[in-house]
């Protein structure tokens, strides 16, 4: 009994103590309700002094805490800022990883706008992971890693409350924007060469941008998603067998705006079709 009396004590003390505010950045609480409200994003810059990547991912982790606190169990991760003009823009010496849970994942096929201060689309290529993984990943050794591939739609959350001042670790510790996405049927990588791929965004019928190929993510998708698997082992997150990763926009986001849409792909990939409403 007096066993069993302390493992109780010890899991409270693990669900208790990374609930509480005091254990974690205020400005991971906050931009966690924010999340929660729907409202515009801090930026951390403006609230933490020479904000760097260490920084914004030690806020990035705590608001990740608050999500899988209140029962949103990690699915998988995205990469973001994969592209030269996305990086210049934001002036970022690469790419930058994000945590998605269980509740981003829409099932439906309806990406609501109302769950969105400012919502965008990417079209993008996903990943389903075939094992657990523990070490550092080659990307020649990438493909070895995936059961299957998947047309995907990543739904961010882009609107922070000055547009101007943010900054790329702003983005990282705003866990890149993760809010929503949505995957197609997956298929077996096996002769799809997801480089050659190329993905295009529809709606009503009407294309809303150019194709844009697999390669745009970090000039190949191996590369992208070794790189992905390897930050967020870094961070100490797990990567686990089923979990999901999105390797980054083909070409420019998209505001979303209401309609029927069709992410359409080349290369033997298929299409995704979701509504926004």
């Amino acid at each position: 009994m007096k066993k069993i009396a302390l493992l109780f004590v010890i899991c409270l003390g693990l669900i208790a103590g990374p609930a509480t505010a005091e254990n974690l950045d205020p400005v991971a609480v906050e931009l966690f309700k924010q999340f929660k409200a729907v409202a515009p994003l801090s930026l951390a810059s403006q609230r933490v002094k020479d904000l760097d990547e260490a920084k914004a991912y030690r806020i990035q982790t705590d608001l990740v805490r608050l999500h899988t606190v209140h029962g949103q169990a990690i699915s998988g991760y995205k990469a973001g800022l994969t592209s030269p003009p996305a990086q210049e823009k934001f002036k970022a010496p690469g790419p930058v990883a994000g945590v998605l849970t269980q509740s981003m994942l829409i099932s439906d096929g309806v990406a609501r706008l109302k769950g969105h201060a400012l919502m965008m689309l990417e079209v993008e290529i996903a990943f389903e992971l075939k094992a657990d993984v523990t070490a550092p990943v080659d990307p020649a050794a990438a493909p070895g890693l995936v059961a299957k591939v998947m047309p995907a739609v990543e739904v961010p959350e882009l609107k922070f409350t000055d547009m101007k001042a943010l900054t790329w670790p702003d983005i990282v510790a705003a866990n890149v924007g993760a809010r929503a996405y949505i995957l197609g049927a997956g298929l077996d990588p096996k002769g799809l060469d997801v480089n050659a791929v190329t993905g295009q965004l529809f709606r009503d019928g009407q294309a809303v941008g150019p194709a844009a190929p697999g390669r745009a993510a970090l000039g190949d998708q191996w590369r992208a998603l070794a790189w992905t698997i390897n930050q967020v082992l870094k961070l100490g997150h797990p990567v686990k067998k089923g979990m999901v990763v999105l390797t980054g926009s083909l070409g420019p986001m998209f505001p979303a705006q209401p309609g029927a849409h069709q992410a359409v792909y080349t290369g033997g990939l298929g299409e995704l079709s979701f509504k926004v409403e």
